[in-house]
């Protein structure tokens, strides 16, 4: 009897512990998702604390219990909308294609299809090397390396138009997908600054279709 009611006793107190540990789990997905859209929305150095606490529904306390300032907060955010956009980006039906011409391709008209829910309201790692960067190491170190990494993935599924090039001065892999992230780059800056997001899928066909010229000798 004895054992059966420490036991009772020893259930309760994890469900409890599970209940809290749930709770604070909730409460720093709460500051991470209320940062990334507040950042987004207006920007990193107009967004508060105290305006992620509110959008949150959190403490002041439970906001210094995971993160030590702002900028901690806001590179977590990215790091997680990042995340989010990469599992987006390169998980697409291009992925079935055998022949590695035919599958680059259909990675560029992959973005263009999904760019608007990857990019309609802007994104935190152009936003950050543009608001952060030139004052944080941190931030510049943080964003620098996401966006090499970023390179790098997207320069091995466009080796074969590298390849294909041709001209006078071939393009490498490297040098296409660095064009590739800059053309994404300026349309997001250009979007923002004019309210057309649409401009981003319309140079990303463009920068495509170019390129299938190119690789085609036309």
């Amino acid at each position: 009897m004895l054992r059966a009611a420490m036991t009772q006793v020893a259930i309760k107190s994890a469900v409890k512990a599970t209940a809290r540990g749930r709770a604070k789990r909730r409460s720093k997905e709460k500051l991470v998702q209320a940062a990334r859209n507040l950042m987004l929305a207006q920007g990193y150095p107009i967004t508060s604390v105290d305006d992620i606490i509110k959008a949150a529904g959190v403490s002041k306390g439970s906001f210094y219990h995971y993160f030590d300032s702002k900028e901690e907060l806001a590179l977590t955010a990215m790091h997680e909308f990042l995340a989010d956009g990469a599992a987006l980006m390169m998980d697409g039906p291009f992925r079935d294609i055998a022949d590695p011409r035919k599958r680059a391709i259909a990675f560029l008209k992959h973005v263009e299809s999904v760019a608007m829910r990857l990019w309609d309201h802007g994104c935190l790692l152009v936003m950050f090397s543009v608001d952060l960067a030139g004052t944080s190491r941190r931030v510049r170190e943080e964003t620098s390396a996401v966006l090499l990494d970023l390179i790098d993935r997207v320069g091995t599924i466009l080796r074969p138009l590298a390849k294909d090039s041709g001209g006078n001065v071939p393009m490498t892999a490297k040098a296409m997908a660095n064009m590739y992230m800059a053309i994404i780059d300026g349309s997001l800056v250009y979007a923002r600054a004019t309210g057309d997001s649409s401009s981003i899928v319309r140079n990303l066909r463009t920068f495509r279709q170019q390129i299938e010229a190119m690789s085609n000798g036309t």
